[in-house]
């Protein structure tokens, strides 16, 4: 189970990477991809400085927690996903949930409990 955790929590280390490369590096490809429309350069900062640099620290917090073992990292980064989801949800009974995208609900809610579960890693090894 452990190495299951494990390559899940990478790959999914990994995957961070591309929104948060994209809304660094890119912000006007990221922008279109989620139908945002800055007006300003300060729109064009939000997106790197709220979206993309996000990814990066969760991907890089991933990455070294799946691979070093540091299985208690994981959890911050479930939050976060865990919250996602919940804003997510909210936002699809408010705007409906074509606008708030059910398969990216059903995407952070599995990504937040594998993570989660590998944060309890070392909880559950010792009981």
């Amino acid at each position: 189970m452990t190495m299951v955790l494990r390559i899940a929590a990478i790959i999914f280390g990994l995957l961070f990477l591309i929104p948060g490369f994209v809304g660094v590096f890119r912000p006007e490809r990221l922008a279109e991809a989620l139908f945002l429309v800055p007006e300003t350069d300060v729109g064009w900062v939000t997106i790197q400085v709220l979206i993309g640099a996000p990814y990066i620290a969760m991907s890089l917090v991933t990455l070294y927690g799946a691979i070093r073992g540091q299985w208690a990292l994981l959890a911050p980064v479930a939050a976060i996903e865990g919250v996602m989801a919940l804003t997510r949800t909210f936002s699809g009974f408010t705007y409906g949930f074509e606008a708030a995208g059910i398969g990216t609900i059903i995407i952070e809610v599995v990504v937040c409990v594998i993570l989660g579960l590998a944060a309890t890693l070392p909880a559950r090894a010792q009981s």
